[in-house]
């Protein structure tokens, strides 16, 4: 790229048609590989077009920007950019990608523990696992649409349906989501004990769970995302769970109806949604549970978060987020109360641990060094969605600092407690939105260990 920008600038410097740090007209946009996606969604992700104008400072940066928001779009493998000056002196810019393998159907397998660390504590008993089958089809009509279908077994027993298309109105602004799920459990949490979840397991079923939701997404401007969900949830427990736990739906009830409705903005200024290193993201969301007079949950919660990306330089990057949630005040049931502990609610080092409580604060903190980021050519693979693999190692340390709320002051857990963990790690990025994570980490009172996961960060 910076040899393009070079031989355009001595070209207009002998050419004499228009100075440096004048603008020049873009005759047209190409687009190469997009065999399925269809060209209209791409250019939905540039922010210019034919007949717009770029002076010559910006032009290198400017179509490299718009080579990362077509990477943003998860359809392909890589993007790449390129453009040159026609004789009439103006531009002519080509975008060539390898677009992904849109139909995959693969046997699931997924642990039913939160997180690897905490299967593992538990013994690594592989009947704690869900495995099954998956049917996923990206891109299907060319409009970055999605179908997915999930059958598992085995720990959990669930069934889901998921459809998603990003484009119904012609402006490409509106998404729709729809989505159903069926799940039954004969082995369920029913309490938090010391930050533990505490099991009982039986040849019956003791939980069965429905979902259904639509969710509408509006996109403003490039970077601008409001989002508007309607949920309503079905639950049961087994007469043994409730007598266990009164509080688990509360009052020792062995059922839970309700409709909940949320309201999300996103602003995502990454420049890679994966793995990203430079950018920032803001995230806030508004959730009432329960809407309806005959429902039987009724709280609400708001959750608040701000991510950003620095380039140091000489290939170190800094990553720091702050993310928080507060609930109303009241009862809440067991089994609607998340603190953290859940999904990458966590300060690291801390994955063993559950810690309920209705609020929140986390601070996470991670220094990484690109030790290596290359795509290993595989030669031996005739399909190309696949044999070229791209590959990045990323050493890194991290500092993360937390606080869960718990009304509840005689909670013997690491609630209403400072939490802090830090220590180093790697991560390993690939293709597909891989994302491995291997930490050493350093928590309160000096305990270490070895953590894994796989997943973005945040």
């Amino acid at each position: 790229m910076r040899f393009y920008s070079f031989m355009l600038f001595i070209g207009l410097l002998l050419g004499g048609f228009v100075g440096f740090g004048q603008s020049m007209r873009i005759d047209s946009i190409h687009f190469v590989g997009n065999e399925k996606t269809r060209e209209n969604i791409l250019r939905r992700e540039l922010d210019f077009q034919e007949r717009d104008s770029l002076t010559v400072q910006e032009l290198s940066e400017r179509i490299e920007f718009n080579r990362r928001k077509l990477m943003n779009t998860n359809l392909f493998i890589w993007v790449k950019s390129d453009y040159h000056q026609l004789p009439n002196g103006n531009l002519s810019i080509n975008y060539e990608c390898l677009e992904q393998w849109y139909v995959l159907a693969y046997p699931a397998f997924q642990l039913a523990d939160r997180n690897l660390n905490d299967w593992w504590s538990r013994g690594h008993d592989f009947d704690r696992a869900i495995y099954g089958l998956r049917f996923l089809h990206n891109n299907f009509m060319g409009r970055n649409e999605k179908v997915v279908i999930k059958a598992e077994t085995g720990f959990t027993d669930k069934l889901e349906l998921s459809y998603q298309n990003p484009y119904l109105d012609p402006q490409k602004t509106l998404g729709m989501t729809l989505s159903l799920a069926y799940s039954t459990q004969k082995n369920l949490a029913y309490k938090t004990n010391q930050d533990t979840l505490t099991y009982l397991e039986s040849d019956v079923i003791l939980g069965e769970k429905w979902t259904g939701a639509i969710q509408f997404r509006k996109r403003f401007r490039f970077y601008d995302f409001q989002t508007l969900e309607l949920r309503y949830n079905h639950a049961k427990i087994a007469d043994k769970i409730a007598q266990l736990n009164p509080d688990y739906f509360g009052e020792g009830k062995t059922e839970q109806n309700y409709t909940q409705v949320r309201y999300g903005f996103s602003y995502d200024f990454r420049d890679f949604v994966t793995y990203p290193l430079r950018g920032r993201k803001i995230d806030v969301s508004f959730t009432k549970h329960g809407i309806l007079p005959n429902d039987q949950v009724n709280f609400w919660e708001a959750k608040a978060a701000i991510a950003l990306f620095f380039d140091l330089g000489s290939r170190f990057f800094l990553a720091s987020q702050v993310k928080t949630k507060i609930s109303q005040e009241g009862f809440i049931p067991y089994a609607n109360i998340k603190g953290l502990g859940y999904e990458n609610d966590l300060v690291r080092g801390y994955e063993l641990n559950v810690i309920d409580g209705t609020n929140y604060f986390l601070w996470r903190n991670t220094l990484r060094f690109q030790l290596l980021s290359t795509v290993l050519k595989l030669p031996y693979i005739k399909y190309k969605q696949f044999n070229q693999m791209p590959i990045a190692i990323y050493p890194t340390v991290f500092t993360d600092v937390g606080y869960v709320y718990n009304a509840n002051k005689e909670t013997r857990n690491s609630a209403n407690k400072w939490l802090i963990g830090t220590g180093l790690g790697f991560d390993f990025v690939t293709y597909y939105n891989f994302v491995g994570k291997v930490g050493f980490p350093i928590i309160n009172g000096g305990k270490t260990g070895m953590v894994v996961s796989i997943g973005r960060e945040f």
